[in-house]
């Protein structure tokens, strides 16, 4: 399978917004799309994490273009219009989300799959066209195996931070000697140092505790 990592802002994102605007951090998925009295809408579920998580709950609770369908925790679970010059292009069905979007600091962070590379590519640049309405920068592409069904035991926040650990092994972070500095790797996959950084420290911790447990 072809893998590709995107970076993304684009307009009319409620929790894009919110996540510029606050000091924290989400995870969120599409779940299905239907339409309503004739417009078309998405469900999705986030979960928040970070000093103002409460905040930005209670703002997303109020927004106009959504609705929120359940809470649980720190977990929302929300519908919204469906921005058919965006969700649609998306939607594509020569490409599918591996993994959760990770919603930081005014940008959204896409893992990406396609049996084909071109199909990442055409991808891209159909995005890359609405300059007027998003942005999107290629942080990485390449072909490898992928097993969308393993996740670790992990707290539902780090799920992320898993992926990034898994990136951090991969470039070497982990071996003596390193062959890639934090810094580098930071800007290698277009993260923030202290976010990376943050969350690499609670991916191990996390991992440690299981690796404890089954010992």
């Amino acid at each position: 399978m072809w893998v590709a990592h995107f970076k993304v802002w684009h307009k009319n994102s409620p929790l894009l917004m919110l996540c510029d605007k606050y000091d924290m951090h989400a995870v969120s998925q599409y779940l299905n799309n239907f339409e309503e009295d004739g417009v078309p809408k998405i469900m999705r579920v986030a979960t928040f994490w970070g000093k103002d998580k409460e905040k930005v709950i209670e703002e997303v609770s109020k927004e106009p273009r959504v609705k929120v369908i359940h809470r649980e925790g720190d977990q929302l679970f929300f519908t919204q219009d469906a921005i058919r010059s965006f969700h649609t292009m998306v939607s594509d069905r020569n490409i599918f989300f591996l993994e959760p979007i990770l919603e930081e600091k005014g940008f959204q962070w896409w893992t990406i799959g396609s049996n084909k590379k071109e199909n990442l590519l055409e991808f891209y640049e159909k995005v890359n066209s609405k300059k007027d309405f998003a942005t999107i920068e290629l942080l990485s592409i390449k072909k490898r195996k992928y097993n969308i069904f393993f996740q670790p035991k992990l707290n539902e926040s780090d799920a992320i931070g898993f992926n990034w650990w898994k990136k951090a092994v991969e470039a070497g972070y982990y071996e003596y000697p390193r062959r890639i500095s934090l810094s580098e790797l930071s800007k290698k996959l277009g993260i923030p140092f202290s976010t990376l950084k943050d969350h690499l420290r609670k991916t191990e911790r996390a991992l440690m505790k299981e690796l404890a447990k089954s010992a």
